[in-house]
């Protein structure tokens, strides 16, 4: 069965990407099929994995055959990973798409309409969103069976966290009564400083009761910094690191969670 996990946070430079990248690679160690789609413009997702950015066939085009009705093949954007991990690419042309889906019936479930055809080939989908709430991360929410919050242990970091619990709230309430929260994640954190341990602190009193926070950290290194440009994970770039340590304990806990 085909778990969905949106990995989202309204807030930028929270590692939401490097955490779509290491969680997958991971996953796909421990024998998983995993698909990443790339759910943001921007498209460091895609970049990230080495892909280049003026690809013809993106979730763009697979998003618009679904608003159009029309019969295509749902695998025809995928890409493959020399690591192994399928890619849904995107490129700035999905930006347009925020607005288009305004005045399309059923908006919010288009993304969902498409992923439902590819569940079947995979054991995890995993969505990584752009960093804000409009109409691209409400589709994403509304097709994930959870969602995944890295958030960076800064001051601010509680305040954006409640936008989005709200948000997640609302759309499990209206689009999606199966929405879960897989758990908040602490990323580039760094852990000799005492103003992360405050942080973290206060978020785990304000929320821990009621929401999973992974035991595992993922801490702010070189290494995994310079992954990006690379075009692999932390795995194939830094396979002894810390990094790579850490994304291997939080896919245990991903998967213990299943």
């Amino acid at each position: 069965m085909c778990k969905v996990i949106a990995i989202a946070n309204q807030k930028g430079g929270v590692a939401k990407t490097t955490t779509t990248i290491n969680l997958g690679a991971g996953l796909v160690k421990s024998g998983k099929k995993v698909v990443l789609v790339d759910a943001d413009p921007q498209g460091n997702l895609t970049m990230g994995l080495g892909f280049p950015k003026n690809l013809k066939v993106t979730l763009k085009s697979m998003m618009e055959n679904i608003i159009m009705g029309l019969e295509f093949d749902p695998k025809e954007a995928i890409l493959h990973h020399e690591e192994g991990v399928d890619l849904i690419p995107s490129n700035k042309l999905l930006a347009g798409m925020d607005m288009s889906l305004f005045t399309v019936e059923d908006r919010e479930k288009v993304l969902k309409e498409y992923l439902e055809l590819l569940k079947d080939e995979y054991d995890y989908i995993l969505i990584d969103c752009m960093p804000s709430l409009g109409m691209l991360t409400l589709n994403a929410l509304s097709a994930a069976d959870s969602v995944l919050i890295p958030v960076q242990p800064q001051y601010y970091a509680a305040d954006g966290l409640m936008e989005l619990l709200k948000v997640v709230k609302g759309i499990h309430q209206r689009f999606n009564p199966d929405l879960q929260i897989e758990g908040i994640l602490f990323t580039m954190d760094n852990c000799r400083y005492n103003n992360a341990k405050r942080n973290k602190q206060a978020i785990k009193t304000t929320y821990g009761s009621d929401i999973r926070i992974f035991e595992q950290t993922i801490p702010r290194t070189e290494s995994l910094a310079e992954t990006a440009s690379e075009g692999v994970s932390i795995f194939a770039y830094d396979g002894k690191s810390k990094g790579a340590d850490s994304y291997l304990e939080l896919v245990q806990e991903v998967l213990k969670h299943a």
